[in-house]
């Protein structure tokens, strides 16, 4: 009986002892085992449990040193225009509303006013005196009648008739109750100010074209940057509605002034949107190579995310792991992440089955979480 209780017990202390070694990242070899490396690589495959994973040196690399600048799109100033009165008068009748599109020259609303008419009338008086005097009074007399027909020509132009409507009524001789009211560009009516019936006065305006072929991003670019950055600089800028798609542009200004409560300067980008793809006040971000620095690499699957934190697995010695926390930024390279700290070259990184190994170890306390959190950013590993 006896001996069958001292038996119970050892099994009980080597299985306790197994367990301690394993929280404790010590894999032994019956579970971890190291494999050769492979022949010319300083890369290694350690076998643990039914799986397999990576560890291999962790090198430096040149990558592009990026400023990011998150902002938005807006229209561009330079392409937005009023549809505008230059005479007083009734909206008779609206063709084009929100979100139309429009050529430049389109008729997009109808005006009755009493000064157009009058106008009008003016014109046909002094053309009715130009054909009669032609050929039948003295120079002088026809001179003058002409110079009256340029003068009523050119007032027509100043009341926004257009050239077409001017000529329509030359050879007419037929007076339009209602002024056409064009729009100055082609885009689209953004916004409409009056609803048909409503009164403009001169000047009034009544919508916004757009021209959305080119449109503006609006980022903020902190005081300390501002050395890096020069108007012409290339910009590859990302829309986040717009997964995976990045427009080359480039920097067409920057604020003279900082904003006193932000301390940042706005930096504007130039964006062409021919596909229209692109929607003012969709949320974007600027990318700006700026340099070059020397920083360690790995790949996306060696870095294991855990909430808002990331980690790498490094292997410390034979079969012993580490979680190390790690600031990453991302590359050109997709596939791969640049470690801004907690990384030095040569340390030994689990590059493949880093989640497998990460499950294995023992969970921070608290005090730990805490500790590697204030290391961040003593060190950029540069």
């Amino acid at each position: 009986m006896k001996k069958r209780i001292l038996m119970v017990a050892a099994l009980a202390g080597i299985m306790i002892l197994a367990v301690g070694l394993m929280a404790s990242g010590q894999i032994p070899g019956a579970v971890a085992r190291e494999l050769p490396p492979v022949a010319g690589s300083e890369r290694t495959t350690t076998s643990l449990g039914q799986s397999m994973v990576i560890v291999e040196p962790v090198k430096r690399e040149a990558i592009d040193d990026v400023l990011r600048l998150n902002g938005r799109l807006a229209f561009n100033a330079m392409r937005v225009q009023l549809v505008s009165s230059r005479v007083a008068g009734r909206i008779e009748k609206i063709m084009v509303f929100e979100g139309a599109a429009v050529r430049a020259g389109e008729p997009v609303a109808l005006l009755y006013s009493p000064e157009y008419v009058s106008a009008q009338n003016e014109f046909l008086l002094a053309r009715n005196t130009v054909r009669l005097l032609s050929g039948k009074s003295t120079a002088d007399l026809l001179e003058d009648a002409k110079v009256t027909l340029e003068s009523a020509r050119n007032r027509l132009r100043v009341l926004g008739v257009s050239e077409g409507d001017i000529a329509t009524l030359d050879q007419s001789g037929l007076i339009q109750q209602h002024l056409v009211i064009r729009a100055p560009i082609s885009g689209r009516l953004i916004k409409r100010n009056v609803d048909p019936g409503g009164y403009l006065d001169t000047g009034s305006s009544l919508g916004t074209v757009a021209d959305l072929s080119e449109l503006w991003f609006q980022g903020n670019a902190y005081e300390a940057d501002l050395a890096r950055l020069r108007e012409g600089q290339a910009v590859q800028l990302s829309v986040a509605g717009l997964p995976g798609q990045r427009v080359p542009a480039r920097i067409s200004f920057i604020s003279p002034t900082i904003d006193p409560q932000t301390h940042t300067a706005q930096v504007r980008v130039d964006v062409l949107n021919r596909n229209g793809q692109f929607k003012p006040d969709m949320f974007a971000q600027a990318e700006i190579a700026v340099g070059q620095l020397r920083l360690p690499v790995v790949p996306r699957a060696a870095v294991v995310q855990d909430g808002a934190d990331s980690f790498v697995i490094v292997q410390r010695g034979d079969n012993r792991f580490e979680r190390v926390p790690v600031r990453v930024a991302p590359t050109i390279n997709e596939s791969r992440l640049a470690v801004v700290s907690g990384l030095q070259e040569g340390d030994r990184v689990v590059m493949e089955g880093g989640v497998l190994v990460e499950r294995s170890l023992p969970r921070p306390t608290p005090e730990k979480s805490l500790e590697h959190k204030s290391g961040y950013g003593k060190g950029t590993g540069t």
